[in-house]
């Protein structure tokens, strides 16, 4: 009897060592590779983790989400000082890059990673120490902007270069208060002009004034809703009509910009009926029916923008790619300073107005990384010669931009920006094929930051 059961017991031990070792030698979807920690921890002042970040192998598609860990407050929150250069991906080997800004709250903070792939998941864990090495808690940057100075120059025509300048100044509560545009040509700076844009807070509204040389200024109304982003836009009529056209900013959970949807027929004071869009004062409810021409959706994807589209004109709308590079610049979007045009290639005081107020991080949350290069790459196009009876010769152009090299201070804010624009055009003699000519010429673009 003691025999059976003996050899009974090694019969089952030997089918779990079996399984054991089958399951050992199975193949993981995702596994962490080079050395890499589960639990990585970084003191207040440090913006990189040690190690060369989270590296993985990945044998299927794979996704990266961020949450918070309950600390100090409760978990599970979107983390807003930790991002990664990216958050999804095919098969293959990665190396994620983790970014972080520095920690002047004085408080330990701990963020969660997950890489999911498959059916496996795999955990990082990051902890910011409040305090730095030395036992110091950093002080708040505060550092504001003051001016951006952007030029044009075009190889051809060095001395009738293109200057913008924008300047910021800011009210006690450290909000815009005023920006002037100033724009000029060459050093005998003409065409010279200045527009001032000035804002005035009224509680949740804020009003609007452009005034550009001596022209009547332009007065427009935002209301704003509870997280600060403008939920509605209108020029304030000052002609005396009951209507207007107004335009109204949806957003998601985590304030990026769904949608922007016009009414022609606004009434800014409402007057009770129940076609009334909205009261002024009143912040309007995404459902609000008389809201139904859809100007412009936005498609995000891991915290950046990455198409735009209307019901109108498709085809005028773009993509975007981006760099690792963190868009942390205080109070301005250079993304949105370089798009031509970003929302849409309709002309109009409401393009402008809406790029402005994107560039200035009024319209929700604005993209985490910084872009590539300049939007706008000009179409490949052929022309003949029109002035010869039979056409000899093909005149080829392609122009392109370069990506932007980008220049950054200690707190990680934009210092320099330069990119530029190659136009290369190619003259082919038709019969042979030979090309005949071949010449080059660029645009150089640089941007300059000044802070306070």
């Amino acid at each position: 009897m003691m025999k059976n059961l003996w050899i009974s017991f090694c019969f089952l031990l030997t089918l779990a060592v079996a399984g054991c070792s089958d399951e050992d030698e199975t193949p993981k979807n995702v596994t962490l590779t080079n050395g890499t920690q589960t639990t990585q921890v970084v003191y207040a002042d440090q913006t990189q983790t040690g190690g060369g970040g989270i590296s993985f192998t990945a044998l299927a598609d794979w996704t990266a989400t961020v949450t918070e860990v309950a600390l100090s407050k409760a978990g599970g929150s979107t983390v807003d000082w930790l991002t990664l250069s990216a958050y999804s991906g095919g098969p293959g080997e990665y190396t994620l890059t983790l970014t972080l800004k520095e920690n002047n709250t004085g408080q330990d903070r701990m963020a969660k990673i997950e890489i999911v792939c498959g059916s496996d998941v795999i955990t990082i864990t990051v902890e910011q120490k409040g305090t730095t090495e030395g036992g110091e808690t950093p002080a708040p940057r505060g550092k504001r902007l003051a001016r951006m100075e952007y030029a044009n120059v075009d190889s051809n025509y060095p001395d009738s270069y293109g200057k913008y300048i924008l300047t910021f100044a800011y009210d006690a509560q450290g909000r815009l208060s005023e920006m002037h545009d100033i724009s000029y040509v060459g050093d005998e700076q003409a065409y010279y002009s200045d527009d001032v844009y000035t804002f005035t807070y009224e509680g949740q509204q804020v009003r609007l004034e452009q005034a550009k040389n001596d022209y009547e200024p332009y007065v427009y109304v935002m209301q704003m809703n509870e997280a600060g982003d403008v939920a509605l836009l209108y020029e304030e009529d000052s002609y005396g009509s009951s209507t207007v056209t107004a335009w109204r900013f949806d957003y998601d959970n985590d304030r990026y910009l769904q949608r922007i949807v016009e009414d022609n027929l606004y009434e800014p004071d409402g007057d009770g009926d129940e076609d009334d869009d909205v009261d002024v004062g009143v912040v309007p409810e995404p459902s609000t029916r008389a809201f139904t021409s859809e100007r412009l959706s936005l498609s995000w994807q891991d915290g950046n923008l990455r198409s735009t589209t209307n019901e109108w004109a498709q085809d005028y709308y773009m993509t975007w790619d981006y760099t690792s590079h963190p868009n942390e610049t205080p109070g301005l979007d250079f993304n949105v300073m370089s798009a031509r045009p970003l929302f849409g290639n309709q002309s109009g005081d409401y393009t402008d107005i809406v790029n402005m107020l994107f560039a200035l991080r009024m319209l929700g949350q604005n993209s985490r990384n910084l872009v590539k290069n300049d939007y706008v790459n000009w179409a490949y196009h052929s022309s003949v010669n029109p002035d010869a009876p039979e056409p000899t010769t093909q005149t080829t152009h392609e122009d392109y931009w370069l990506p932007f090299e980008y220049t950054f201070t200690a707190e990680n804010y934009l210092s320099r920006v330069t990119a530029r624009a190659v136009l290369r055009t190619t003259v082919t003699d038709i019969a042979s094929g030979q090309v005949i000519s071949e010449s080059e010429s660029y645009y150089d673009d640089e941007y300059l930051f000044t802070y306070e």
